[in-house]
């Protein structure tokens, strides 16, 4: 027996929805608390398939990135990543509490960014209707352009 004990002590093989990954323990262990330290220590009772493998019933695919997250501390998502909203369900649920904040982070980033790109249509279009004068255009005590409210709507009596 070698001396921190057989590889196959070390090795946690896993069925998530579906998807299989191996892993180490150390790596299941590395955040305490965390759903997965506790079926890596035997706190938390773990079905087994008929392979012997872990059977964790959640969305396979995301667990991919929450595994990644354990291994490197941090998030890494391919460029445009869609199932952040997904992955945050998932890292709640194994109680990651540093992966949900990463995640929230890129959220709120998309939610500034996307509005932006909304204020920059609408800027392009008011600019063509008021010109180059856009600039000089008055606002008040804080700082909205207020004239634009639909005071218009109906016209003069």
């Amino acid at each position: 027996m070698s001396r921190g004990g057989t590889s196959s002590d070390k090795v946690m093989r896993l069925n998530v929805g579906g998807s299989y990954y191996t892993t180490t323990k150390p790596t299941m262990m590395i955040v305490p608390g965390s759903v997965l330290h506790q079926i890596a220590s035997g706190a938390q009772y773990c079905y087994r398939d008929d392979r012997g493998n872990y059977v964790i019933d959640r969305d396979g695919h995301a667990f991919r990135y929450v595994l990644n997250y354990l291994r490197t501390g941090k998030l890494i998502t391919p460029l445009g990543y869609r199932e952040l909203d997904i992955l945050r369900e998932e890292a709640a649920y194994y109680c990651l509490e540093g992966l949900v904040d990463a995640v929230d982070q890129i959220l709120e980033t998309r939610r500034k960014r996307a509005r932006g790109r909304r204020w920059n249509g609408a800027a392009r279009k008011l600019s063509a209707s008021v010109g180059e004068n856009l600039n000089n255009l008055a606002e008040d005590e804080e700082g909205d352009l207020d004239f634009f409210e639909d005071s218009w709507i109906g016209g003069s009596s």
